[in-house]
Parts: C-alpha cells; sequence; structure tokens
C-alpha cells in the first residue's frame, strides 16, 4: 500500500468513526453493531502504526491516551468564563426575572431553561472544525490545558460534523454518570483505593490526570451549554446555538425548554427537583437564561456573573433511612459527637450511610429514639447530617437515645462545661484523643507526611510503635520490625521514612498547629508565629502576653498559657526537640519590602481572581497583619466586590480605604 493509498483510507475510516461515534454517545442510534466499530478502530490503529506521520490530533486513535506530562500549563482563556450568580428560591428567581425586565423596558423576552450539570467547566476550542485545545476554567480568565485528557471523552467530537466556521469556542461541562461513579468506586473499593467523594469529584480528579490513560479509563462525558463564534452574531438565539451544536456532534441537555412564560419555567424546576434521579447524570438545580443574544449583550456582566443568567438550585437532597445505631466519636480535644449509622442511601451524588448529629442536645431536640426513620440532608459537598425523624415510623417501645455517662473508649466520667452543649473526655491519656492528635499532627495542614493515613497511624499505634508525635520520627530506627508488618513492604517503607525526614524542618506557625492545642487555628498560629518569632520565647510568654495579640481572646490565651506552661506541653516539646524536629524561626518581612509593615490590614468583598487567603498572604508579604473584622486597631481597609457592613464603619471610623484591585495591581507590578 502506498501512503497515498494509506493516506485516503484512514481519513475515511475517521470520517465513518467520527460519524458512528455521534450516531452511539450524542443520539443514543447507533446504526451499525460493536464489531462493525471495533473493525474499523482496529484497521485504523493498523494503518496509523504503519504511517505514523499520518496520525492527527483529530484521530478517534486519539481517544486512547498520551504520554503523561510533567504538568499543566497554563492558558489565557480567549473570552472570559463567567460563573452564575445562584437563586436559591422562588422568590429569588422572581427577583432575577423583575431585573431583566426592567433593564430591557418593553421588550418580549423568551427564556431558556435548562439542567445545571454538577461537574467540571471546560472551554474547547475548534479551528476548521478540528479540536486544539481543551482548557479547565480556573479562575475565569487562566485555566489548566487539559487537551490530551478531554480527547479521550468518547461522545465529544474531535472533528464537528459537515460545514463549521473558521473557528468556534465551545463551553460545557464534564461529568461522569452515575452508574459509572459507582461501578468506579466499587472498583477502587477492591483494590483498597480511597473512594471518590461524588460524580464531579470523580469526574475532576479524573480530567486532572497528568497520565491521559488513566483519563481514558474512566467514562466521562461532556455536555455543551455555550458557544462563541469568530462572527458571534451568525445565530442570534442560545436555544438555536444548542441546537447548532448538537447537530455538528455535541450532546446538549437533552430535557430544554424555550419559553415566553417564565411561569413554565418555574414548572420546569418544580419538575426536575423532584425527577432528578431519572437522568444519569447529577444535577443541582437548572439555568435558566434570556434566549436572545442582543438582549444579554445589553444587559452585560457584573463582575463575576451574566445579568442574563441564573442558576436556580434545588433545594438540599433529602433521604430516608433507619437509624441502625450511633456511633460516638470522639475528637482531638476528647468533644464526644454521635453519628447516626444507617444503611447506604445514594444521596446527592454520593453514597451514604453516615450523618452526623453534632451533640446530644440535638439529640434530645430530634427525640431521636432506636430504630427512628431519618431524614438525611446533604447539599453539594456539605456532611451529611440528620435534619428530622418520622415519628410515624417509630416502633412500638422503642428506646430513646440518651446523653452517654462514660467516654465510649476509655471510660472516664464524660464532663460538660457550663453553657456548652459538648460532653468531652477529660483524659488526655485516652486511647481516641492521642490518635486524634497524632491524626492532626500529621495532616496537610501541620507537618504535612505524605503517606501517613489514619490506618497506618492506627496500626502503628496498637503495635506500640507511635504512641507520642515524638514517635513518628524515631520510626527509621524500628525499619526491620516494620517490614515485619503485613503489607508493609520493603519499598513502602522506605518511602514512608524519607517523607518523614523530609518534615524534620517545619515552620513555627505549622508547628504551633500541629501541637493541637485547643482552639488554636491556622490564622492564630500564624499571629503568635509572626509577634514571637520562635518557639523559645512562646515558652516563654505569660496569659498577659498572649492576650495582647489581636485575635486572641482570654478562652484561646488561657489554652495557650495553660498548655507551654504545663508538664504535658514541656514533654511534647522536649520529645519532639530530642526526635530531632527543627522549627525554624518565623521569617520577618524586611523593612525595605513591607509596604504594610506592622499595619493592621482588613479586607472586605471578594475579588474577581483570588481568593481570601491569597489576598492575607500579599497583605503578610507587605508586613502587614490580616484582619477578619474591623477595630480601633486597624490601618487599612482593602474593599473588594459587594462589600458589607465593615466598609461603612471604616468610613464612620475614619479608617484609610483602599479598592482591593488597586492593592493587587500594585503587588503584581512590584512583584
Amino acid at each position: 500500500m502506498t501512503k497515498d493509498e494509506a493516506r485516503e483510507e484512514i481519513e475515511r475510516l475517521r470520517d465513518f468513526l467520527h460519524y458512528h461515534n455521534y450516531r452511539y454517545y450524542v443520539l443514543d442510534n447507533p446504526e451499525i453493531s460493536d464489531e462493525e466499530y471495533d473493525e474499523a478502530m482496529r484497521r485504523l490503529l493498523e494503518l496509523e502504526k504503519k504511517f505514523p506521520d499520518l496520525v492527527t490530533p483529530d484521530s478517534p486513535s486519539q481517544r486512547i491516551g498520551a504520554p503523561p506530562l510533567a504538568s499543566f500549563e497554563n492558558f489565557v482563556h480567549p473570552y472570559k468564563m463567567y460563573s452564575l450568580g445562584n437563586a436559591l428560591n422562588r422568590g429569588e428567581f422572581s427577583a432575577f426575572v423583575q431585573r431583566v425586565r426592567q433593564a430591557l423596558g418593553q421588550e418580549e423576552i423568551v427564556w431558556t431553561a435548562e439542567h445545571k450539570f454538577d461537574g467540571l467547566a471546560i472551554e474547547l476550542i475548534y479551528e476548521k472544525g478540528i479540536l486544539t485545545k481543551g482548557v479547565t476554567r480556573g479562575n475565569g480568565e487562566i485555566g489548566e490545558v487539559v487537551t490530551q485528557n478531554v480527547r479521550t471523552i468518547r461522545n465529544l467530537p474531535l472533528k464537528l460534523l459537515g460545514e463549521v466556521p473558521e473557528e468556534i469556542v465551545v463551553y460545557g461541562e464534564v461529568v461522569m454518570h452515575r452508574e459509572d461513579f459507582l461501578a468506579l468506586n466499587r472498583q477502587r473499593q477492591e483494590e483498597g483505593l480511597s473512594l471518590f467523594a461524588n460524580p464531579r469529584n470523580a469526574a475532576a480528579g479524573s480530567l486532572r490526570q497528568l497520565d491521559s490513560c488513566v483519563t481514558a479509563q474512566r467514562r466521562l462525558y461532556f455536555y455543551a451549554y455555550g458557544v462563541r463564534f469568530v462572527d458571534d452574531e451568525r445565530i442570534l438565539s442560545h436555544y438555536d446555538r444548542m441546537s447548532y451544536l448538537y447537530e455538528h456532534g455535541f450532546a446538549i441537555c437533552p430535557h430544554r425548554i424555550r419559553t415566553k412564560d417564565s411561569g413554565e419555567v418555574e414548572a420546569y424546576h418544580r419538575y426536575w427537583e423532584s425527577h432528578r434521579e431519572e437522568i444519569p447524570y447529577e444535577i443541582d438545580g437548572i439555568v435558566v437564561k434570556v434566549d436572545d443574544v442582543r438582549f444579554q449583550q445589553r444587559l452585560g456582566y457584573d463582575a463575576k456573573t451574566p445579568k442574563w443568567a441564573i442558576a436556580w438550585k434545588f433545594k438540599p437532597a433529602q433521604a430516608k433511612a433507619v437509624l441502625r445505631k450511633v456511633e460516638l466519636g470522639v475528637g482531638k480535644q476528647g468533644t464526644i459527637t454521635p453519628v447516626a449509622v444507617f444503611d447506604p442511601i445514594f444521596l446527592a451524588g454520593a453514597r451514604v450511610q453516615r450523618a452526623t448529629l453534632h451533640n446530644f442536645d440535638e439529640v434530645k431536640r430530634l427525640d431521636l429514639h432506636e430504630g427512628d426513620t431519618l431524614l438525611v440532608e446533604r447539599s453539594g459537598e456539605v456532611i451529611p447530617k440528620v435534619v428530622g425523624v418520622v415519628k410515624e415510623k417509630r416502633q412500638p417501645g422503642a428506646k430513646p437515645i440518651v446523653e452517654p455517662t462514660h467516654c465510649p473508649v476509655c471510660g472516664t466520667s464524660l464532663q460538660r462545661m457550663k453553657d456548652q452543649v459538648d460532653v468531652f473526655c477529660p483524659n488526655p491519656e485516652c486511647p481516641a484523643i492521642v490518635k486524634a492528635r497524632l491524626r492532626h499532627f500529621v495532616s496537610r495542614s501541620a507537618f504535612d507526611i505524605e503517606g501517613l493515613g489514619e490506618e497506618l497511624l492506627e496500626r502503628f499505634y496498637e503495635e506500640g510503635f507511635v504512641k507520642g508525635f515524638g514517635d513518628i520520627f524515631r520510626l527509621k530506627n524500628q525499619r526491620e520490625r516494620l517490614l515485619s508488618l503485613e503489607r508493609m513492604g520493603e519499598k513502602l517503607v522506605d518511602k514512608l521514612l524519607a517523607n518523614i525526614e523530609q518534615r524534620r524542618k517545619i515552620p513555627l506557625d505549622r508547628f504551633l498547629y500541629a501541637l493541637g492545642i485547643d482552639y488554636v487555628g491556622q490564622e492564630t498560629a500564624k499571629s503568635i508565629a509572626r509577634e514571637f518569632g520562635t518557639l523559645e520565647r512562646i515558652q516563654q510568654a505569660t496569659y498577659e502576653d498572649f492576650l495582647r495579640l489581636y485575635g486572641v481572646g482570654e478562652v484561646v490565651a488561657r489554652s495557650l498559657a495553660e498548655f507551654f506552661a504545663s508538664p504535658r506541653g514541656q514533654a511534647i516539646i522536649r520529645d519532639l526537640k530530642e526526635a530531632g524536629v527543627d522549627v525554624e524561626e518565623a521569617k520577618k518581612v524586611s523593612s525595605e519590602g513591607g509596604a504594610l509593615m506592622g499595619q493592621y490590614v482588613c479586607v472586605t468583598g471578594k475579588h474577581e481572581s483570588y481568593s481570601r487567603e491569597e489576598i492575607f498572604r500579599m497583605i503578610e508579604a507587605e508586613g502587614g497583619i490580616p484582619q477578619e473584622n474591623v477595630t480601633k486597631q486597624t490601618s487599612l481597609l482593602l474593599v473588594g466586590e459587594a462589600a458589607g457592613s465593615k466598609l461603612a464603619k471604616a468610613q464612620k471610623m475614619g479608617i484609610p480605604i483602599m479598592p482591593l484591585d488597586e492593592f493587587v495591581r500594585k503587588r503584581k507590578a512590584e512583584g
């Protein structure tokens, strides 16, 4: 076979496979058998192997995956990817409709409504009908290039059908269907791997694999919900634009409507809120848009959201489950948390069989009895919780769930502080408390020891290898004993020990947080580290010294002073030093580079591109001290979008004010 003959057959095979992919994955109406499709693909792979220079990015063979990447490159979106504003109830949706009507005056408005896919938003760029780039949303302006991974999605066209413009930018959502999610988690459970929380989590994790061969093994789907043309005036109806994408190879929402009556949109919302389990993918609401593209352009955008569209969310998903037992969790501070355990249910995209009951005041409020039918609620990433009891289904003679009097682990009498809702175990040597503190100590925000997870810590504690923090850094002396444990091979043990060695040196604020001192979170630890500079100075500090710090009240100051003065606290730090832990001094910002040196800076509102934590880091880099609230100490207020009452308070107090955008621009210019 000549090269020209091969090229001709390859092009024919590709067109054949593109068309039948569309018939199978988009229309759900195949015309050929799986065997015929597989034979065509086999022949294409055979020819491309023989003539590798004829392989192109749009070939169906490229769905199999490519060599792993070292990292994802960044890409500036040609058009900003806005997020949607939310309506959480009928009143908020009606307010949106009214705003649009007021803005457009006497114009006749047509609405479109479609499902709000619960997945990962991406942008696809097609040049001359060929997919050239796939990019995650990122911060809306800059995303990550995931083209190799996007090419593995079976229902996504690598080459558009029919005649298309020179360039098209398509927006949509990558999702994992519910059944595929459950199958993937079953497989991961069998392999001893961690489970994905929900289909959205699984889809996002799959699309951001550096190895596209892994992505290719996952069943992902793409649904388009937007498009821009080079000549954006060619189709002036959003509904018609989606039909255009469907005709050229894309899957779109299969249950969309177009109407002049907003009441029909409300009926559409009601229907899908109660029928969402009938579709294969997860949705958490509907998206309502003004259909006319010219009206969309007149309405325009806020800083982050279009004024012509809104996501009308569903109520948090609820399901009924029969209570099997109430487990008592013991936290690192000894707090006893009751947890309801029930047969597995599928709720808001996740398999759920446990839900928090918060505390025993809540158990009493629910009037919870053994064997009760529970109402379990879960919304998005929120931990499942019990919100009610179906008392009509309570069995006669069912016993109430009562508050425990003794710790379920060590048997110590439980205590409850005055005016507190929690009961707690006061025994610092309680195995449950020790293990909870060990888990906290190695967590990502503390020592961040990779590989030393909950299961391994539990084994090491039970085997007697790790009873305290310092023992973790002595594990290198236990290498032979570790190798004798079941499922602890040489490679795993050496990798773990190497990870521990890499964490012997730690910044002061992370060290303080890792100690698990009652009421001391990450921000408090940063403030303490910044003010005192060294661990030695902190150990010498008094209650009054801590109380002088901004953001440290009496309870936190007392907890700090008691910990560092107590024989237990001193023994923990001494043991860690003897184990070879090196605590770094807190870095000081030089007076040259610190435009905000020593100033207390408060932030209100949001920034389009940076999170609150990132803004705080910028303030700290200039020597400033971030604040959550405006106080007499505040030197400057940075004001972003949707500023709240802090702005009025700062104006009343005469505190200098700077737009957040201006602060960020100055930082970027200087950096």
